[in-house]
């Protein structure tokens, strides 16, 4: 029996779609969306009563329909001309306890507190949590096959990347997608843990809505740290050179594994472990300089990737954070890995680029 399940998602008419939809906030600085149509209204506001209203007018005004019958959905991202062919459908919760839906990540308890009271309050999942599975050259051929016929929805969004979705409503591709859903015995969850355990912490009975994507298309980027800390530079140096040597780095330095760099007082420094370590660089920053330097947890904030190196000189150029710290990205062996073993990498470890869109395909949380 298949761990993916059909369901009757909500979508956008196509007239439509390029307003309503909304990337991950991370890839829009300055973006103002329409101020009637876009999702991102929703995330905005902290009142969900507000964003309940929102939702509602969007669907009085036949902006957003729920499909009448229960159905599969594809979903391919095309980014610097690679694809990511997606299954969109509905997991049991049920299957987490039997280990067939893994995570690998740590969440934050007041996050999932919060994530917990906005999902049940606002009974919708405005976009699928990201996951994966283990796939093979002859699997992906056939998963190629099946999304051979055109798609319902075709369109580049603000992340730059061209978002294509389809309703698997054809006979024949139902019936090919259900034989390759089949050969799916483990589910990997890569960006979600926070709501995967807000739904599973409720009492009530929650289908989450995922996106799965074979694992050799998945793509992950670094996920840095930017630190509010009162302690002076020289104290900083001289805990770190504690476990690291540390040298002023050259000029585009391009980072290795067990290789970590840091910027301050306008300059990037290289940090390298004294020892080779088998831990990941994510965990060894942690143990290692952050919880020796930061006293209150809450002087951090997370960077993706994505913005780029010059983002993070930006926030400590601006003095709102005085340390930055760029990392050698997680790849996807060692994430299937810690999930397999039911370890977990520190909260944040890893950042999945690129994601689907808010609004592009939602659901009902609660039937």
């Amino acid at each position: 029996m298949s761990l993916i399940k059909p369901f009757s998602g909500i979508r956008p008419k196509k007239k439509f779609a390029k307003e309503v939809t909304s990337p991950n906030v991370s890839y829009i600085d300055n973006y103002k969306p329409n101020k009637k149509l876009n999702f991102l209204n929703l995330l905005n506001t902290s009142k969900i009563n507000k964003s309940k209203k929102i939702l509602k007018s969007l669907k009085d005004k036949g902006i957003i329909q729920q499909d009448t019958s229960n159905h599969f959905y594809l979903y391919r991202i095309t980014f610097n001309k690679k694809k990511l062919l997606g299954i969109v459908g509905k997991i049991n919760l049920d299957n987490y306890d039997d280990k067939k839906i893994l995570g690998h990540e740590e969440t934050f308890v007041e996050r999932i507190k919060k994530r917990k009271e906005q999902l049940l309050k606002f009974n919708s999942q405005i976009s699928p949590i990201y996951t994966t599975y283990k796939s093979t050259p002859n699997s992906l051929k056939k998963l190629k096959n099946i999304f051979r016929f055109k798609s319902d929805y075709n369109f580049k969004s603000k992340d730059k990347c061209r978002h294509e979705l389809w309703v698997v409503n054809k006979l024949n591709k139902v019936r090919l997608l259900k034989n390759y859903l089949k050969n799916i015995k483990k589910i990997y969850i890569c960006d979600g843990h926070h709501r995967i355990q807000a739904m599973l912490k409720s009492k009530k009975k929650i289908a989450p809505m995922i996106i799965a994507f074979p694992d050799n298309q998945v793509n992950i980027l670094d996920y840095n740290r930017v630190v509010k800390t009162n302690l002076k530079f020289e104290k900083i140096k001289e805990i770190i050179s504690k476990h690291f040597s540390l040298k002023i780095s050259k000029m585009n330095k391009r980072l290795k594994n067990n290789q970590i760099e840091m910027y301050a007082n306008k300059k990037w420094y290289t940090i390298k472990p004294l020892k080779q370590s088998k831990e990941l660089d994510v965990t060894i920053l942690r143990k290692l300089i952050l919880d020796k330097i930061l006293k209150n947890k809450k002087n951090i904030d997370f960077v993706s990737g994505f913005k780029g190196k010059k983002a993070l000189e930006n926030f400590v150029n601006s003095k709102k954070y005085n340390l930055a710290f760029r990392l050698y990205p997680t790849n996807i062996s060692q994430v299937l890995s810690f999930a397999k073993k039911k370890k977990y990498m520190p909260q944040k470890s890893t950042w999945f680029h690129p994601k689907p869109l808010d609004g592009l395909i939602s659901s009902r949380i609660i039937s």
